[in-house]
């Protein structure tokens, strides 16, 4: 079957992997992640608008799971689809966990600032793409963002603990600390089925949400920058 505008899909969302390092390296946002020069404001700025879709993530997949299943296409797809839910079930604590060693009230923090219109657009893609005719296209999210966490959770958590610029820091990195470690398997899992997939349709919605997450989350990133400026 031809794959239409897909090559090869993990050769293709490795090559958004890049592009998304490379992208958001030059945001400030990150940049002083990395560096360690960042100060609470812009760290618990970049973990608000990180809750704001993370806590999204597991009923995305839940509902991703189960429309598959509904849908009676690639039982080992929907499968996959409800580990990936299993694995992301909450991990929003831990950032609640990170606002309190920071000194921040996890409720509070989070009613005072809602999702930037990245993070809204994302969450609504991501829910439409899981209720629709390829809810497996989620899965370009999972895949992205967890190669992101692969190359940049260790580098951040260690950029902040060493410069020690933040109060309550080396405690309030525990979500950044589970995501380097534990996303390494998780990602080659998805890339032991993905290419096996062989449906150009499948492999289009897949490709088409791993851009659309990496172009939006370098826009929050940037918009969490433009945020603390004002």
């Amino acid at each position: 079957m031809t794959r239409g505008l897909v090559a090869n899909l993990v050769t293709d969302l490795q090559r958004e992997v890049d592009l998304l390092l490379a992208h958001t390296d030059r945001t400030h946002v990150m940049a002083s992640l990395l560096d360690g020069s960042a100060d609470r404001d812009l760290y618990i700025g970049f973990l608000v608008q990180t809750r704001h879709y993370v806590a999204r993530t597991y009923p995305t997949l839940v509902d991703a799971g189960k429309r598959m299943r509904a849908l009676g296409r690639y039982p080992k797809l929907a499968a996959l689809l409800e580990q990936k839910a299993d694995e992301e079930h909450g991990h929003e604590v831990l950032i609640d966990n990170d606002f309190k060693a920071l000194g921040a009230d996890p409720a509070a923090t989070m009613a005072a600032t809602g999702p930037n219109h990245w993070i809204r657009t994302y969450n609504a893609w991501s829910a439409a793409m899981s209720t629709g005719q390829h809810p497996i296209g989620v899965l370009g999210s999972a895949y992205v963002l967890e190669a992101l966490s692969i190359h940049r959770a260790k580098p951040m958590a260690d950029g902040l603990r060493d410069a020690g610029k933040i109060d309550g820091i080396a405690d309030a990195v525990s979500f950044l600390d589970l995501h380097a470690e534990a996303d390494v398997a998780h990602v080659a899992d998805m890339d032991a089925i993905l290419n096996d997939i062989g449906d150009a349709d499948e492999d289009e919605a897949i490709l088409l949400t791993a851009q659309m997450t990496r172009t939006a989350y370098v826009g929050q990133l940037e918009a969490v920058g433009e945020s603390l400026k004002a």
